[in-house]
């Protein structure tokens, strides 16, 4: 009998993708430890390389050039991981809180969130302000902020501002200014009418280099008429102008605050020890001063013995030590001493593409210095951008160490009993006519079914497609509804198969945990609960549910029930298929992905609703036999046929992209036996949206048809209920023999 891997024993998280944090995983992907899950909490799936970021805003680089793309690099690494916003650590229970997740457990932790300038001491900031960090909200401003300079009046004069004399106050005040001089030139506008402003509290920006820099900058400010108001210490803001502590006034109409920025306040609040501006204390090991098994660093950690600015490069160093101190933390082996440089090379950026270099006294620059940072810049983030993929990238694949132990693979090698009732217990009650279930645990669950109705019943299973074990728990259980919805039924109970990976009985139970709380989430939202269900342990995890529901057969929506102009309407967009391969050979943009899993979390429940109460007269949920093969279900052994106006399918963002690179998921050549149905799809040679006909879907909409007259209502009422990509993509004809035409 051969041997299964031997269970996780540790659980590593880390907390923020910042730059230190990228490095180790960078590193660690390379070696994995054994023996250890690995998970990565970030509320960015894609986070940005702040060197790059005045490049962003001067139209030097595109969105995707200057983002780390976590959610893509993890799955190349092998490594857990989760889009949420911490909200706080427990560290005597050694868990981690989310936003959106059940609780995190942890046997080492480490903090890399970054800082944000704290608009909250100075009153009216918050209000009328945008900060330099987060960077999201900071881009979102900017594209908002260009297209109101676009479409002003020319003869309006536009005052924008920074708060702040740093280095980011002054690249991003010159990024702005070249691009919306840039913007306006290009449509031959004037750009006398906007007006730069640098706030600076001190009596000379940059205070944190050396005067030839200084100098430089002041002559690039005087070039580019951007006035510079020093020893201006704002004290107030007020809707289009800052006041300072004298009493003086700036009208501005644009304000960005760049001050000196804070740690999240959740680390204080846990309990480990912080500076005044609430970054986490940490030694020459850079572990918490008061909590040995919490490691900081970046932006959000103080070395308590050698403080220094908060600059990128000084977090890019971290990396590689900090890694080296987790991975001795694990192994239980001595800790090494980091003590970070005393200097550092410095390239600030003057918009254009020019550049300033500084290290210690020295000072140099020139269109060379910006070629030299670009250089830097691009090499540094091609290490993340350039993956290939590794073998075994399953999730938990990571876990595997040598000299596994033997693990029981009989009496369906059953989750441990213990393990089992604690996370039972943490689960919503069933309802709706259960005699026997969890509430009563017995060898079967008993249900009454009311006189009068039909059972419904359904089972769908299949293995983990994301690592975040919440999220995969809510898309197998929408994944599952789907038929029961497609057949206008009303959920009444549910019960799971599980298989999950060896790991110790933490690791266990927590997976389970997360698996089935997500599951419950999207169950309780149906009023309907878990009743029962079998959990094994296997080498990669699996899950599934059976589905009981109740329909009066009255209003029971079956497959074949079409009539001659039907108009077919799909209520979400097509593409998981080809985007989870893709992420799988680690091809797929972040930012894809999290788009594809919130279609893939929206129920069919409010759908199937408006549906059956339009009186459909048909209906399927799309699933593995894709767009093409669901719809031959429903002509098979008519006289009918179908149009399908191509062009009307709505597709997730990266689909098409995906598609075209031949990035195709594995039952799309299955799916592609469908294609003798087209009876003109050699008019279409070339097309791509017709690969999409093909792609396999997960959790996907549903497929109906309702008379030509409501259909127009139907799909307003379906956008009006949060499905806001359903439409008609087709007609079905009085002949045709099952086949389909494309139009």
């Amino acid at each position: 009998m051969q041997q299964d891997p031997t269970p996780a024993s540790k659980h590593l998280i880390l907390i923020g993708g910042g730059h230190a944090h990228a490095i180790a995983l960078l590193m660690m992907a390379m070696n994995k430890p054994a023996g250890v899950r690995i998970t990565l909490i970030s509320n960015l799936v894609q986070t940005p390389y702040s060197g790059m970021l005045p490049g962003l805003i001067a139209g030097h680089y595109s969105f995707d050039q200057v983002h780390i793309d976590l959610g893509r690099f993890c799955r190349y690494a092998g490594i857990d991981f989760i889009e949420d916003r911490v909200t706080g650590i427990d560290p005597l229970n050694r868990t981690v809180q989310c936003l959106h997740h059940p609780d995190f457990s942890y046997d080492l932790l480490s903090i890399d969130t970054g800082s944000t300038p704290d608009l909250s001491t100075i009153p009216g900031a918050t209000e009328f302000t945008t900060g330099v960090k987060p960077v999201k909200p900071l881009l979102d401003y900017w594209d908002a902020l260009q297209n109101r300079v676009l479409q002003g009046d020319d003869q309006q004069d536009i005052h924008i501002g920074t708060v702040g004399g740093g280095a980011s106050a002054v690249e991003v005040m010159l990024a702005m200014q070249y691009k919306l001089h840039k913007l306006l030139s290009k449509e031959q506008r004037r750009t006398s009418h906007l007006h730069f402003h640098i706030i600076c509290g001190p009596q000379q920006i940059l205070t944190g280099h050396n005067n030839r820099v200084k100098k430089r900058y002041l002559n690039v400010l005087k070039q580019r008429n951007i006035a510079l108001h020093t020893g201006f210490r704002v004290a107030q803001v007020k809707q289009g102008r800052v006041i300072s502590d004298t009493g003086e006034v700036i009208e501005l109409d644009e304000i960005i605050w760049a001050t000196s920025a804070s740690g999240a306040q959740w680390p204080a609040r846990a309990g480990l020890e912080c500076s005044d501006n609430g970054c986490i204390r940490v030694n020459d090991y850079l572990q918490s001063i008061s909590h040995p098994e919490i490691f900081a660093t970046g932006d959000i950690a103080d070395m308590v013995n050698h403080p220094r600015p908060k600059a990128g490069v000084f977090a890019v160093r971290q990396g590689a030590p900090l890694l080296r101190n987790l991975l001795a933390a694990l192994a239980g082996q001595p800790l090494i001493r980091f003590r970070p440089q005393q200097q550092f090379l410095s390239l600030i950026s003057t918009g254009d593409r020019y550049a300033v270099a500084s290290r210690g006294p020295f000072s140099f620059a020139g269109a060379w210095v910006w070629r030299w940072k670009d250089h830097i810049d691009q090499k540094f983030m091609q290490r993340f951008s350039d993956l290939t993929q590794l073998p075994d990238q399953v999730p938990g694949a990571q876990l595997k160490i040598e000299n596994p132990d033997m693990r029981c693979g009989g009496c369906g090698a059953k989750v441990g009993h213990s393990i089992l009732n604690r996370v039972l217990k943490q689960l919503p009650p069933p309802s709706n006519d259960i005699e026997i279930g969890l509430n009563r645990p017995d060898d079967a669950a008993v249900i009454a079914v009311p006189p009068g109705k039909l059972l419904v019943q359904s089972v769908d299973s299949f293995r983990q497609l994301v690592s975040d074990d919440y999220l995969f728990g809510q898309i197998a259980a929408n994944h599952a509804l789907g038929d029961i919805f497609a057949m206008g039924a009303i959920p009444q109970s549910a019960q799971a198969i599980v298989c999950l990976p060896y790991a110790s009985d933490e690791i266990v139970e927590q997976r389970l945990r997360h698996l089935l709380l997500g599951a419950s989430k999207v169950f309780t939202e149906c009023g309907i609960g878990l009743i029962g269900g079998h959990t094994s342990e296997g080498a990669e995890l699996t899950l599934g549910f059976t589905i009981n529901g109740l329909a009066e057969r009255q209003q029971l929506l079956t497959k074949q029930g079409l009539q001659p102009g039907d108009r077919l309407i799909i209520t979400k967009p097509l593409g998981t298929g080809t985007l989870f391969a893709s992420d799988m050979r680690s091809q797929a943009q972040g930012r894809w992905i999290s788009q594809a899993l919130q279609h893939m979390l929206h129920s069919n429940y409010r759908a199937s609703e408006i549906l059956t109460a339009a009186g459909a007269h048909a209906c399927t949920d799309i699933t593995g036999f894709g767009l093409l093969g669901h719809l031959h279900e429903m002509l098979d052994g008519s006289s009918l046929g179908a149009r399908l106006w191509l062009e009307k399918l709505p597709v997730m963002e990266g689909a098409l992209a995906c598609l075209r690179a031949g990035l195709f998921s594995s039952l799309h050549p299955q799916n592609r036996k469908f294609s003798p149905v087209l009876d003109n799809l050699d008019e279409f040679s070339g097309d791509t949206l017709t690969e999409l006909l093909f792609d396999p879907q997960t959790a996907g909409g549903l497929l109906a048809a309702v008379s030509s007259d409501q259909a127009d209502a139907v799909v307003a009422e379906l956008q009006a209920a949060g499905y806001p990509e359903a439409c008609a993509i087709g007609s079905i004809r009085p002949e045709g023999n099952g086949s389909v035409t494309l139009m």
